[in-house]
């Protein structure tokens, strides 16, 4: 009996239902074969499959490619294996990540201040008119003394506290680091 390919006269180019019926599985099989390179990649800029390309892939799968009776076409083949890679997601991906991660590096908080220290300074930054410990929630004695300290924050006149550039400087940076988050 002849294959799929010998006896049908429809169309050369199929789109993902009508490929994934030719190859007898569900579209959703035929589009995890397609992810992992089972099947070639959809024509370029096009949701449409070759016939051809669909055969030649599962004779080289079932080994039937590069025999006397099926040779294989090198560029063809080179083609193939170069547009894989190009279409990779996986690199891109991983090129996401890697760019994320340098974007995130450039905004990392310089003070080394704690969760607490952080959310202080975040508060304060927020209400400039909350300028005394007491009016800060979570804002002790220490709190205050180790931000003044790291020079994240100025005493003022009374007994008021204000950020320093450095310390304004520093709520950029926390405020990027969180948004850039993993």
């Amino acid at each position: 009996m002849d294959g799929p390919n010998m006896t049908d006269n429809g169309p050369r180019l199929i789109g993902r239902k009508e490929a994934a019926a030719y190859c007898n599985i569900t579209p959703t099989a035929f589009s995890g074969w397609v992810r992992t390179h089972i099947m070639p990649p959809a024509i370029p800029g096009t949701r449409k499959w070759d016939k051809k390309a669909i055969d030649a892939k599962l004779d080289e799968i079932s080994g039937l490619a590069g025999n006397d009776n099926n040779p294989v076409d090198e560029f063809e083949k080179w083609e193939r294996e170069k547009r894989q890679v190009v279409d990779r997601p996986s690199d891109s991906l991983s090129e996401w990540r890697e760019k994320k991660e340098k974007r995130r590096a450039k905004y990392q908080p310089r003070m080394g201040l704690d969760a607490k220290h952080e959310r202080v300074l975040l508060f304060m930054a927020e209400r400039p008119d909350c300028d005394t410990p007491g009016m800060i929630p979570g804002a002790g004695p220490a709190v205050i003394q180790h931000l003044v300290t790291v020079g994240a924050l100025k005493h003022a006149p009374g007994d008021r506290y204000e950020l320093t550039d450095e310390g304004r400087l520093e709520v950029v940076r926390i405020r990027k680091w969180w948004n850039l988050a993993p």
